[in-house]
């Protein structure tokens, strides 16, 4: 973990190892649960988009302009089959699963990282965090920081990108989490 003013956040995406693939599937309830067995809790917002923007608050984790394949968010989108996916555990959800996924193992590319040290925080996987801003839907939770295939409509993923749309019990193929807790 890296500790940044009073709290600390996991370098890489959930299992936090680097160079594992992050985990995918996961709803914000799952995500807090996985946290809350590991002496941690999920990210707030707020703590979140500090990890991401460093200390000049950028408006990516490496510089304030966007440079095409630093993280991995250009990937093409594949149209998933959301009947499959809405059966997970199944098998066939997992096999869905497995056809759609195109995250990198966390870490694997080294110019996407915060100047806090934080890894793969745009793109990749998108991360629940506990909403501390107001978004439309003010449902407690949020995703951050957009996928492999950027953002919904097509922006690329920016450390302020937010995803306010779905409710705790949301899980997709792309949707993950890293953890935080309080300084010691």
């Amino acid at each position: 973990m890296v500790e940044i003013e009073g709290y600390c956040i996991d370098r890489f995406e959930a299992p936090n190892v680097e160079g594992a693939l992050p985990l995918v599937m996961e709803s914000a309830v799952s995500a807090n649960a996985w946290c809350q067995e590991r002496g941690k809790r999920l990210c707030t917002e707020d703590e979140w988009d500090t990890a991401c923007q460093g200390p000049e608050a950028l408006v990516y984790p490496y510089g304030n302009t966007h440079e095409a394949g630093r993280c991995n968010d250009n990937k093409t989108w594949i149209a998933p089959d959301e009947g499959a996916l809405n059966t997970w555990p199944s098998d066939e959800a997992l096999a869905e699963v497995q056809a759609l996924y195109q995250a990198e193992p966390s870490g694997s590319r080294p110019g996407c990282v915060s100047a806090f040290g934080v890894y793969d925080m745009t793109g990749n996987v998108e991360e629940w965090v506990v909403r501390t801003k107001y978004h439309v839907n003010e449902y407690p939770h949020v995703l951050k920081g957009c996928y492999w295939s950027g953002c919904f409509g097509g922006a690329k993923p920016r450390c302020g990108s937010t995803n306010p749309a779905h409710a705790d019990g949301f899980r997709f193929y792309e949707t993950s989490f890293r953890c935080c807790r309080d300084a010691r």
